[in-house]
């Protein structure tokens, strides 16, 4: 007991703890699902951040791209006005022409190409000879020789290199035939225009950033890569390059975009690094988002909890009130929810545990009375009981037989009255009947031939445990107020049957029956029948209707519901029920 006392007390001096978990559960609930939000949040807007980046790269890299498109075309155009040039023309016409035709022929070429840097130089091929402008004699370019039946397509080839004494570089190579102006089907040679490899290589070099560099592609062949080589690392990985501007790889993105009316593309590699990390500041800008959302949220948490949690607080100050002792507490709670209903039941319990000790208290001076009343009874029938077994005594030497069946019916009632039984307030059904078949003995030898007792018990209910001298004053009431005031003689019948989990007694006799102001004052209980006596100074009638029905009410814990049926001139049935009881005492 004491440990349960001082655990309440320290319980009170502690304190509450449910709004600092309840907060702390609220407030880690919030932080997971501001930081699970945040970080969704940031991967979807990084990844359209990601996305908007490789647009903008891949639009950086198609202008840079369409910039080679515009050199590609003045070179069209140089070329169509070439092809035009009448003394083109006329040199194409010559068969076989001399050292000086050749020199005006290249002079002519390296004018036409000098308006553009990129140009390397020009080639005339004409039947099995080639002029190059650079060195009309030289034989180069020898290897281009084509029979005159052979038609290449107009447009640029692979890029190839040239050898130059110990120096090589690569070229990347114009043709379109040469028609006769006068008979356009006729094609009289071949025009090439050389671009320098390297001096585009210098122009790409203005165009790389530090984020993005660039790399001009021939099929998969790299022909001017990038200053770092980055974009040519993973080159190997990738089967074909895609014509889509955005390529997907393992760890990255290509970006591409051919040049149009060429066999070239510039390429660009971005790693997934290079594009997150343009989008850093989202990173500190859901940190800070997250707390500031999470600071605000805790904010308005704590006035929430705060204002949930001050009527618990209010109920367990009441309830460690009640633990130490005062039966009084009362606590006020107005949240208009189930908190304030739970209040109200606090306060309804607190009033009906009062009056149930209260009711404790009265029952158990019962019980002390009862026990009290019943060891009273006892002590005045000893002087009885040994005065009674001398008459039997005597009895047997005068050969009075009846005597003795009388006398130790007596002693059989007195015997049961002084027995000090496990509990002295309940019997067996078999010990009980023996008790009323003694009283119903005497009772025969006083009123002969006067009435019978028939005894209806189901099998089995024997060492069924009743309240004891509960039908004894029913028997009696039976046959003094109802069969011996009757003309003739009566019949009393006691029946007791299982019912469900229930006893269902009977005592049943054909009597002259009661009136139906008594019989209903009977239904009512032992506080009517009680007023009743005392109006009626009297009425011995209902001592012990109202004996049995306290006794019932106190032995069964609630009250017995007697029912009457009366007819007058037919006789009295008194009914109830009765929980069952086993020995060892629970009801069951």
């Amino acid at each position: 007991m004491r440990p349960l006392i001082l655990r309440r007390r320290l319980a009170s001096l502690l304190p509450p703890r449910l709004s600092v978990k309840l907060a702390a559960a609220l407030g880690a609930l919030v932080l997971v699902m501001t930081s699970v939000t945040s970080f969704v949040s940031y991967h979807y807007f990084a990844h359209i951040l990601t996305q908007e980046n490789l647009k903008k790269d891949a639009q950086v890299l198609r202008q840079n791209a369409q910039q080679l498109e515009s050199s590609v075309q003045e070179l069209m155009i140089i070329t169509r006005n070439l092809l035009a040039d009448p003394q083109l023309q006329q040199f194409c016409h010559t068969e076989d022409p001399n050292y000086f035709q050749r020199e005006e022929a290249a002079e002519l070429l390296t004018r036409y190409l000098s308006v553009q840097d990129l140009l390397h130089s020009a080639l005339i091929l004409r039947e099995d000879q080639v002029l190059w402008n650079l060195y009309p004699l030289d034989q180069t370019f020898d290897a281009l020789k084509t029979s005159p039946d052979e038609i290449r397509p107009a447009g640029f080839t692979e890029a190839f290199q040239v050898h130059s004494g110990v120096d090589s570089f690569w070229l990347a190579a114009y043709h379109t035939p040469i028609s006769d102006l006068a008979h356009p089907q006729q094609k009289i040679g071949e025009l090439w225009v050389l671009l320098d490899l390297r001096q585009l290589e210098s122009r790409i070099a203005t165009w790389n950033l530090p984020q993005q560099e660039m790399t001009l592609m021939q099929g998969q062949t790299v022909l001017i890569p990038s200053p770092s080589g980055i974009n040519e690392q993973r080159l190997d990985a990738v089967n074909t390059l895609s014509s889509t501007a955005v390529q997907p790889v393992q760890s990255g993105y290509y970006l591409t975009s051919p040049v149009e009316g060429t066999p070239y593309t510039l390429l660009s590699y971005r790693p997934h690094a290079a594009l997150r990390g343009r989008a850093s500041f989202l990173i500190v800008f859901f940190i800070l988002f997250s707390l500031l959302i999470f600071l605000l949220f805790l904010l308005i948490l704590s006035r929430i909890v705060k204002q949930f949690t001050a009527p618990l607080t209010t109920l367990t100050d009441g309830l460690n009130q009640f633990a130490s002792g005062d039966l009084t507490t009362q606590i006020d709670i107005h949240s208009h929810d189930e908190l304030e209903v739970l209040g109200d039941t606090f306060n309804t319990m607190v009033v009906r545990i009062h009056q149930l000790l209260d009711q404790a208290v009265e029952d158990e001076k019962i019980r002390k009375k009862l026990k009290f009343d019943m060891m009273i009874s006892k002590i005045h029938p000893h002087f009885i009981y040994n005065t009674l077994n001398s008459v039997i005594v005597m009895a047997r030497r005068g050969g009075n037989q009846e005597v003795v069946d009388m006398v130790r019916a007596l002693i059989l009632i007195l015997q049961d009255g002084m027995a000090v039984h496990e509990d002295l307030l309940m019997d067996t059904i078999a010990r009980e009947r023996s008790v009323i078949e003694a009283y119903v003995t005497i009772q025969n030898y006083r009123y002969k031939q006067k009435f019978s007792v028939v005894y209806d018990i189901e099998p089995g209910l024997e060492e069924q445990l009743i309240a004891k001298n509960i039908l004894q004053p029913l028997v009696e009431n039976a046959i003094f107020h109802g069969i011996i005031p009757k003309d003739g003689p009566g019949q009393l019948t006691l029946s007791i049957h299982r019912r469900q989990d229930q006893l269902h007694v009977e005592v049943r006799d054909d009597g002259v029956g009661l009136r139906p102001e008594l019989a209903a004052l009977i239904e009512q209980g032992a506080e009517a029948l009680s007023a009743h006596r005392q109006a009626e100074k009297n009425s011995v009638h209902s001592i012990a209707l109202v004996n049995v029905c306290e006794r019932l009410e106190f032995l069964y814990g609630h009250p017995i519901h007697l029912k009457v049926q009366s007819e007058l001139g037919k006789g009295t049935a008194f009914l109830f029920d009765l929980p069952l009881v086993t020995k060892g005492g629970s009801t069951s």
